[in-house]
């Protein structure tokens, strides 16, 4: 979703770099092209905002079937169903803690003279910042979690394997 946002707010400047001829001609003719410059960002850090309101609604569903998947599949251990635990209070935090406020930023910062002004650019960045953390700490947890499960899974496999090379052994005799 971070490589999106800022795909999605590189893609305005290419855009306006080398706009179409229908486009140019729109331009011309609208006067400013500093304030279709300003539209178009503007635009895109709303939609940007948009696509982290709806992640953030998706990790709520995926953590909530991960968690019961993890409750019923795993004979009830504590040490995945914490870690699910862990990255929905996370999500939580993002949801609740810093997405207002980036967004608050955000569009504090969109239009002069908040887009000049170093204070809600610093903690827009800031807030940036932390959300980056969360996700990168929320994406280790989930790794973790993976290889856990794998290890897991692998170690109770071999476990049936013995037990069925055990019992044939058993019977060819």
């Amino acid at each position: 979703m971070i490589l999106l946002q800022v795909m999605n707010l590189r893609f305005t400047a290419s855009l306006l770099a080398t706009p179409s001829d229908q486009a140019a001609a729109f331009l011309k003719k609208s006067g400013s092209q500093d304030s279709a410059v300003l539209m178009m960002r503007y635009q895109a850090a709303e939609q940007n905002r948009r696509y982290g309101d709806l992640w953030e609604d998706a990790q709520f569903g995926l953590g909530i079937v991960l968690g019961g998947t993890l409750f019923l599949g795993t004979q009830r251990r504590i040490f995945p169903m914490v870690m699910c635990g862990l990255m929905l209070l996370m999500v939580l935090f993002e949801h609740i803690g810093i997405s207002p406020e980036l967004g608050f930023s955000g569009r504090e910062t969109d239009f002069p003279p908040g887009s000049a002004a170093v204070g809600p650019l610093v903690r827009m960045n800031a807030m940036g910042l932390v959300y980056a953390w969360i996700e990168g700490a929320k994406l280790v947890l989930g790794v973790l979690l993976a290889g856990y499960l794998f290890i897991f899974r692998a170690g109770r496999t071999r476990k049936q394997l013995d037990a069925i090379a055990q019992s044939q052994s058993h019977v060819g005799r």
